[in-house]
């Protein structure tokens, strides 16, 4: 008798599992924690009136969007392991990396300090076990494809490449030329900008575009949690912004249209993967994959493939004895063609 197995999930369970999980609750309450002391407690932050400004703007998002939406993944998650729950929890954990870097790194000495720095040790274990406890190819068949992937890899990899130009082409007129950028911020905070941009968002972005382009399951995996973790970041921006013009700074405004719409703009993308990803008449049957070879089909050989390769190393299987009447081809071009 052929083998039963049991259904692929989006999350391997295991110890790497449960410590990414524990890692999460922990920085969900060092969120609450350090970005309710920000908000809370006068003179937090010995810093100049625009880098105080930027850290309360930055502690209010923290606090009523970004706590919440990875409390939201974290229980949905727990329940039903879907695609969605999954990659925003991931993006979740790529927004405190990012966001922490800044803390860690960038903010004078304060009483927080020792905060700042456990929540970016959370965040980063916390991303790397869950990375290694997903099934990017079961992700992945809870991500749109079709016209609507091909539309955000574009946006995606757009969005990478214009941080890489921005930046990387300042930080080159200035070795040319000795002309610092002109921003509201000195030079030193520039810096650390230019430096966390192009080594942990900007390379994101550009893989994640790339990836899903190329209709890979890490793909879809990468570019919902990187738009997911782009929009809230992208709400801090709108919000420290507004923050510095209560303070006074110069050029800031409640109302940036770029910051505005680039928080719409990541937000579409992140809901264009997620919701119904396979079209109105879509289902099960549009997304089912081939299954795993067994021993019993290969002269008691071992599987054919590993499934932890996901779903896209899959389509090599389609066509087996025991699924005659499969199209060789059906998993890439189902899986992508629904729009």
């Amino acid at each position: 008798m052929p083998a039963t197995r049991s259904p692929r999930t989006v999350l391997r369970p295991g110890p790497r599992l449960r410590a990414a999980r524990t890692l999460s609750w922990v920085l969900l309450a060092l969120m609450a924690v350090q970005a309710a002391m920000g908000l809370g407690v006068p003179g937090l932050y010995p810093e100049q009136p625009w880098a105080v400004a930027a850290f309360r703007g930055n502690d209010l998002v923290t606090l009523v969007v970004a706590a919440p939406v990875l409390a939201v993944a974290l229980l949905a998650s727990r329940r039903r392991a879907s695609s969605a729950s999954v990659l925003v929890w991931l993006g979740m954990l790529h927004y405190g990396v990012y966001n922490y870097a800044y803390y860690a790194f960038g903010a004078a000495f304060d009483d927080a300090f020792l905060l700042h720095v456990l929540a970016l040790v959370a965040s980063m274990a916390g991303l790397l076990l869950l990375v290694t406890s997903i099934d990017a190819g079961a992700a992945a068949l809870g991500v749109a494809g079709g016209r609507r992937a091909r539309v955000v890899a574009g946006f995606t990899t757009a969005v990478g490449l214009a941080l890489v130009a921005a930046w990387g082409g300042m930080s080159v007129r200035f070795a040319v030329t000795g002309a610092l950028p002109a921003d509201v911020m000195p030079p030193h905070a520039v810096h650390l900008v230019y430096a966390i941009d192009l080594s942990l968002l900007a390379p994101v972005f550009v893989v994640a575009g790339i990836l899903l382009w190329r209709r890979e399951a890490w793909g879809a995996v990468l570019a919902v949690a990187v738009n997911a973790s782009g929009a809230v970041y992208l709400t801090v921006l709108w919000v420290v912004g507004g923050f510095q013009a209560d303070a006074g700074i110069p050029g800031t405004t409640w109302l940036s249209p770029v910051a505005v719409g680039s928080v719409l703009a990541c937000t579409a993308a992140t809901l264009a993967l997620l919701v119904r990803p396979h079209g109105p008449r879509g289902g099960a049957q549009a997304t089912r994959e081939p299954a795993d070879a067994t021993p019993s089909q290969s002269c008691g050989l071992p599987s054919q493939h590993h499934p932890s390769l996901g779903a896209f190393a899959e389509i090599h299987m389609a066509g087996t004895r025991r699924s005659p009447r499969r199209e060789p081809d059906s998993m890439k071009q189902r899986f992508f063609s629904s729009s």
